[in-house]
């Protein structure tokens, strides 16, 4: 089981907010970012279509290491392991944990892969952390249910859903911090393209074997 899941050691996946906006149709296509933790980078994608999110984690060579496939309507979680073409459902086990935080929405705008995003910090001196987002709204209507169902610890995840008009954004950068200014991880978005994506991504490969627990 650890060998299946350790890909996923990092899909903390969390990110950022902006005030929502209505669009006639909600985001499909394709999401490419990176996760900096200390000298550590990993490069993720998400594949989106409806309530069907396909997280990839990327290797140094452009390999798929490992897979997920999130359903946000069954609030189900399958990880995959391309290696060993095995495939195993992720329990949701983590009880849900209280932050106290102080928001701040700011006017501060930055142009980033492709959007014009807005800079909100959440901060919360109990967990000695300091949190700035640069948002962007396009419909992303995914990324809360995402974060839900994924039910991570992973403090940008956590923060972001104690933030009251969350919905329908999607951070281009989230940038975490101890309230003394040390960086603590960093998630950068690089690359954002729109488009209908093939059922098919959000299936269980043909051949893979269920990984059973003993």
């Amino acid at each position: 089981m650890h060998a299946i899941l350790r890909p996923f050691r990092l899909v903390g996946l969390a990110f950022g907010l902006l005030t929502t906006a209505t669009y006639a149709q909600p985001f499909e296509g394709v999401v490419e970012f990176t996760k900096t933790t200390g000298p550590v980078v990993t490069s993720y994608k998400y594949y989106v279509k409806g309530d069907r999110i396909r997280i990839e984690e990327i290797s140094a060579r452009g390999e798929v290491q490992g897979i997920m496939l999130v359903d946000t309507r069954d609030k189900t979680v399958t990880a995959i392991s391309p290696e060993r073409k095995l495939y195993m459902d992720v329990p949701n086990m983590r009880l849900p944990k209280d932050v106290e935080t102080t928001v701040q929405k700011t006017s501060e705008m930055k142009d980033m892969a492709g959007y014009k995003c807005e800079k909100w910090t959440v901060k919360s001196v109990a967990e000695d952390r300091l949190i700035t987002y640069w948002v962007a709204a396009d419909a992303f209507d995914f990324f809360v249910p995402l974060l839900e169902t994924l039910n991570r610890k992973d403090e940008q995840a956590v923060f972001f859903l104690e933030i009251k008009e969350n919905k329908g954004v999607f951070p281009m950068l989230g940038v975490e911090q101890k309230i003394d200014g040390a960086e603590v991880s960093r998630l950068e978005v690089s690359k954002v393209t729109k488009g209908a994506q093939k059922p098919v991504l959000f299936e269980i490969p043909a051949g893979f074997n269920k990984f059973e627990r003993n």
